[in-house]
């Protein structure tokens, strides 16, 4: 085990990782936008004495711990920058500056926990047997930062030989981690339909093809679209927008749907998208209608190595007792582009508990409501720390 005792070195610098935490929360930018958030991580790691790279993948911060010269492997350690477009509906003395924008999914928390076990992993780095970087990513929410920072180089020079990542979770409570083998996040793919009818005057619906009645019919059909899919794993196909219209009395041509597609495989990706192409040809064959559909795939699904995984839940039990790790036993419908690292270096990715209900933290992701008991912020910083130094001095 660690030498270190990086659970009293994060208590110690409570205080501080709070302050992080509450600086980021308040000035809140969006996807690809993040220059205030990535200037004030340079300056924090530039103030620990970390090397680093800013501007990878536009606004990415690249940090570079460095063990013992020329020996070990290198660990990478990742957290998300961007916010949502979410006002704030907190009335806190940390509360949004910058309206209409929100860290309602706990970036700023991931930041501050990763800024703390970098300046905990510095101060020991002599006795490092290894690296570690530091990957503070943009455009997780969105269309996706990790993927351009692979292609710029992150994982090379010197090369990452494993990966951790963390994310607060307000369905667990402050004070517990949870973590499974396999699969873990779902991959967030994304479709786009259009009908295309015949409009005509509302009082006159049997002279139209109305592509509402189409749509409407389409979205009862796709409701009992996952159970056709072949798998052993949840699927989840929703429509989240149906768009036609626009005059009491006008029956439009056509109609607009979006929605997401979740699920855990390749396999069952491409056969999500075949089904529900089969589905609109039928449903509009049968009403005379036409289609288009467009069908996105995003980031993976994101799968945990195993011995990973085992290697974060032994150093929690370690650092906070039996109990302290929960094993989940569903992965999330949410996705998460760490999903492109695990892809490519063996990772584990866990949920922080972030959930106070006595201090009336208990909303989800997302939510304009959406905080986290700070007192959480410490174990995250030092579970990382102490699963990198880990990694590196006790697997030689």
């Amino acid at each position: 085990m660690s030498q270190w005792d990086f659970k009293s070195m994060a208590q110690a610098m409570a205080d501080e990782l709070i302050q992080m935490r509450r600086v980021l929360h308040q000035w809140p930018e969006l996807s690809r936008a993040e220059a205030r958030t990535s200037a004030y991580i340079q300056k924090k790691l530039a103030e620990y004495g970390i090397e680093f790279q800013a501007g990878v993948a536009k606004t990415g911060v690249v940090g570079l711990i460095r063990g013992k010269a020329g020996e070990g492997r290198t660990i990478l350690l990742r957290a998300d920058m961007d916010a949502l477009p979410v006002a704030e509906l907190n009335e806190v003395a940390y509360r949004s500056q910058n309206e209409g924008v929100m860290h309602a999914c706990g970036h700023d928390a991931h930041m501050a926990c990763l800024l703390g076990a970098a300046k905990f992993l510095q101060d020991v780095s002599g006795e490092l047997y290894g690296n570690v970087k530091l990957m503070f990513q943009p455009d997780e929410e969105d269309k996706g930062g990790a993927e351009p920072m692979i292609k710029e180089g992150i994982l090379q020079a010197p090369a990452v030989d494993a990966a951790i990542a963390l994310h607060v979770e307000p369905s667990y409570g402050c004070g517990s981690i949870a973590i499974k083998p396999g699969a873990t996040m779902a991959s967030p793919d994304e479709f786009d339909i259009v009908i295309k009818g015949r409009g005509g005057h509302g009082a006159y619906p049997g002279r139209a093809i109305s592509p509402i009645l189409v749509g409407t019919e389409v979205v009862k059909r796709i409701q009992s679209l996952p159970a056709q899919i072949e798998s052993d794993d949840s699927v989840v196909v929703t429509v989240c927008s149906f768009q036609a219209g626009s005059f009491y009395n006008v029956i439009p041509d056509t109609a607009t749907l979006i929605g997401t597609a979740r699920s855990f495989s390749s396999q069952t990706r491409r056969e999500i998208e075949k089904k529900l192409d089969a589905l609109l040809a039928e449903v509009c064959s049968a009403m005379g209608a036409e289609y288009e559909l467009h069908y996105r795939y995003l980031f993976p699904p994101l799968t945990n190595n195993a011995p990973m995984t085992a290697l974060v839940e032994e150093v929690v039990d370690g650092m906070y007792g039996a109990g302290s790790v929960q094993r989940l036993s569903e992965p999330f419908m949410a996705g998460d582009d760490f999903a492109y690292v695990a892809q490519e270096v063996p990772s584990a990715y866990f949920y922080l508990g972030c959930r106070n209900e006595q201090k009336g933290i208990m909303h989800p992701w997302h939510s304009p409501q959406f905080d986290i008991d700070e007192d959480c912020l410490p174990m995250g910083a030092g579970v990382l720390a102490a699963a990198a130094a880990r990694f590196l001095n006790d697997q030689k």
